[in-house]
């Protein structure tokens, strides 16, 4: 099958995490890179040694004009690879390893690397929004308060050990001991004040590998779901996670969703974050959609309704 024609020229830079959980074989990596080259594809491939590696690496690519960026690595890795391509021309694909891998569930590319390869040079370029916290991009979403504890109770070395388990102990912790915060958020031009608990703000749907706290998100509306939970301690906490597991948390009285464009937040004491599962320093008090901000690589034949826009004909 001949290239798309959106790929102007054969050439891809792959960037792989070495440090990354389930990392793909060099076997199964090299089946990926022979595939490309029996099909006339140069392809350059990079590795991480420190964070913020790959955003560098994919800004390069996307000032060369390399059609075609895949990120081999977790949620993570792609975050970087996304803050290097946001803007460009450059079209993200991912050979999925790491702890949950959102983004690969999402557009049906959790295959073996060989297959993800092959499903996206052989697919459709998407155009699609990415979020936007402070200074830094997200492609999943952002997340404040008692979701941002648990990822910043798991440490790399113990993520990369145990995986999801981490989390899942990191949640059960601060579900017993967290407590709210007093805030109020700027809805677009809507304010409410609240005691919240937990704050995400998505670009897409999937949350944790396990269920869908924004499950009508749409990645190419212009437009982020914000779904703010509040509540006072354990038992809210509790009960309140039991109904996002059931997907039922949108009935919750102490649930607000919005969609907005933007996103403003006023706390007396700065909120922990996280940001596409990484956990993050600062503490932004805006959030906002960065419409049509970057190109994906997904599936042809992929039918989902996180877009709403069809792909552009092959």
């Amino acid at each position: 099958m001949p290239a798309p024609p959106w790929i102007h020229r054969k050439e891809a830079v792959v960037i792989v995490n070495p440090t990354a959980r389930k990392l793909p074989s060099q076997k199964q990596l090299r089946e990926a890179g022979d595939w490309l080259d029996q099909r006339g594809w140069a392809i350059e491939w990079l590795e991480t040694a420190a964070p913020g590696d790959a955003i560098s690496l994919a800004a390069d690519a996307a000032r060369r004009g390399v059609p075609l960026l895949f990120a081999c690595g977790g949620d993570g890795t792609l975050n970087e690879a996304v803050n290097g391509l946001a803007g460009s021309e450059t079209a993200l694909a991912v050979i999925p390893t790491g702890t949950v891998n959102l983004w690969a569930r999402e557009v049906g590319l959790l295959k073996k690397p060989a297959e993800a390869v092959r499903l996206a040079v052989d697919g459709a370029r998407r155009r699609i929004d990415l979020g936007r916290a402070g200074e830094r991009y997200f492609l999943l979403m952002a997340g404040f308060g008692l979701d941002a504890a648990v990822t910043h109770g798991v440490s790399h070395r113990i993520k990369s050990r145990f995986g999801a388990v981490a989390y899942a102990l990191s949640a059960a912790r601060e579900a017993l001991r967290y407590r709210s915060s007093p805030l109020t958020l700027s809805l677009d031009r809507r304010e409410r004040t609240l005691e919240l608990l937990m704050l995400i703000v998505g670009n897409t749907r999937k949350y944790a590998g396990l269920t869908e706290i924004n499950p009508a998100a749409i990645v190419d509306d212009g437009r982020l779901d914000v779904c703010a939970y509040s509540g006072r301690g354990r038992w809210d906490t509790l009960w309140l996670a039991l109904l996002t597991l059931m997907r039922q948390h949108r009935r919750s009285k102490k649930v607000l969703h919005q969609r907005v464009q933007r996103l403003g937040i006023r706390s007396d004491s700065p909120l922990l974050v996280q940001l596409d599962g990484d956990a993050q320093s600062e503490s932004p008090t805006e959030v906002s959609v960065a419409p049509r901000a970057l190109w994906v690589a997904v599936p042809a034949a992929l039918k989902s309704a996180l877009f709403s826009r069809e792909p552009p004909p092959r």
